[in-house]
């Protein structure tokens, strides 16, 4: 793998896993982080399975929400402090643009999916993975 494809893959790894811990904090903020991790890992491989053309577009919108924070925030999205995270999102979530709601759906539907699907007891050991 190339360098460039590397710093890309990082870059929106680093993203979709902010976006889905200020997706988390909304109805889950006591969510222990291996479970964050595990559910990051599934909307990641929800991308990674797309057919090619979706998944380019989807890398290339979160990319671009990931700089888009830079005039307002002074910082990349999955660079900010929490408060200004949820802010981000919430004005991509409420934006005129249909592109940016969307997006923010389909992250959304996504990480509730994989959020859902993990055990709830308390007893059991954490999941590495969730099937789908």
């Amino acid at each position: 793998m190339s360098e460039d494809a590397r710093d890309e893959t990082d870059a929106l790894a680093r993203c979709v896993g902010a976006i889905v811990d200020v997706l988390i904090d909304e109805s889950r903020p006591d969510l222990p982080p291996c479970d964050r991790r595990t559910v990051a890992d599934y909307v990641r491989a929800t991308l990674a399975a797309m057919p090619d053309h979706f998944r380019l577009g989807f890398r290339l919108l979160a990319l671009a929400f990931d700089i888009t924070a830079l005039p307002a925030h002074g910082h990349r999205f999955s660079r900010l402090a929490p408060a200004e995270r949820r802010a981000h999102l919430e004005a991509w979530r409420g934006s005129r643009l249909g592109f940016r709601r969307s997006m923010i759906a389909f992250y959304t539907t996504f990480a509730c999916y994989g959020l859902y699907s993990l055990p709830r007891a308390q007893d059991r050991a954490p999941v590495a993975k969730i099937a789908a």
